[in-house]
């Protein structure tokens, strides 16, 4: 019971201080697709960005769009992969539930997820690496960064723990990259979500990187089985007129980013 009411406290706080930065920052000057198909632990991983000259969403216009993608109540299906190498006995099923609304002023995104998974088969003596974050519950937030710099990240588990950094948008693609609050140096948590316009279906990944070596990979498929509603904080995400032409700018020349992999 002390454990659950620390980690409650320590989420307060992290929403707190996301919610004051949003604060900050306002006051300066297809048709449904199909889905990943087949059975869970058949479910691909997502392959590497090609770099090309698409540029990182950046003004607040260009990322409430994606932003607006997450929200709703899902279903989540999956596995997660205990040793990182990808061999079928390793890749435990996961299942369970999420929710995501809309919150504050910059605007932000709150989700709940609560996923669980089976445990190693008989004979495999695989354990839970400890860099493999706990989600039971986990809570992820999304803002928009001031200064244009992306969408700030921030993700709470059920110990308490927090993770950070400041990710980008390219496309339908976000990527984030956070250093483990939880091991030593030279492990990195790095998130991919892919969210595509007008379906009900997100792809996420998460992968724990320990000095270059993919440690432990979660690999979700969300499914939205509720539309964001006005209660859930939909309306909050509405303030900008998103009709309104976007503010001119040079064309880039090139450039863009990659999504980091293992």
């Amino acid at each position: 019971m002390k454990t659950t009411t620390a980690a409650r406290k320590k989420v307060s706080a992290c929403l707190a201080a996301l919610l004051l930065a949003g604060a900050a920052f306002a006051a300066t000057p297809a048709p449904e697709d199909a889905g990943l198909g087949g059975d869970t632990p058949q479910l691909e991983e997502l392959g590497e960005v090609v770099v090309s000259g698409e540029r990182p969403a950046r003004k607040v216009a260009e990322l409430i769009p994606w932003l607006r993608r997450l929200l709703g109540e899902y279903t989540v299906e999956g596995y997660v992969d205990v040793a990182g190498q990808g061999e079928p006995e390793d890749r435990r099923p996961a299942s369970g539930s999420g929710i995501c609304v809309g919150f504050g002023v910059a605007p932000g995104v709150q989700c709940q997820f609560t996923v669980t998974w089976d445990p190693p088969r008989p004979g495999r003596m695989l354990l839970m690496p400890a860099s493999a974050s706990a989600m039971k519950p986990v809570m992820i937030l999304y803002g928009v960064e001031p200064d244009e710099l992306g969408i700030r990240y921030l993700q709470v588990d059920s110990r308490g723990l927090a993770e950070g950094a400041t990710g980008v948008v390219v496309g339908d693609d976000g990527s984030f990259k956070a250093a483990c609050v939880d091991m030593p140096d030279g492990c990195e948590r790095i998130t991919r979500i892919t969210a595509l316009p007008e379906s009900k279906y997100i792809e996420m990944q998460v992968d724990t990187v320990v000095n270059g070596d993919l440690e432990v990979r979660y690999r979700f498929q969300l499914t939205r089985v509720r539309e964001p509603q006005a209660e859930d904080g939909g309306a909050k995400l509405d303030f900008l007129d998103l009709d309104e032409p976007a503010e001119a700018e040079e064309s880039p020349a090139g450039g863009g980013a990659a999504e980091a992999d293992e």
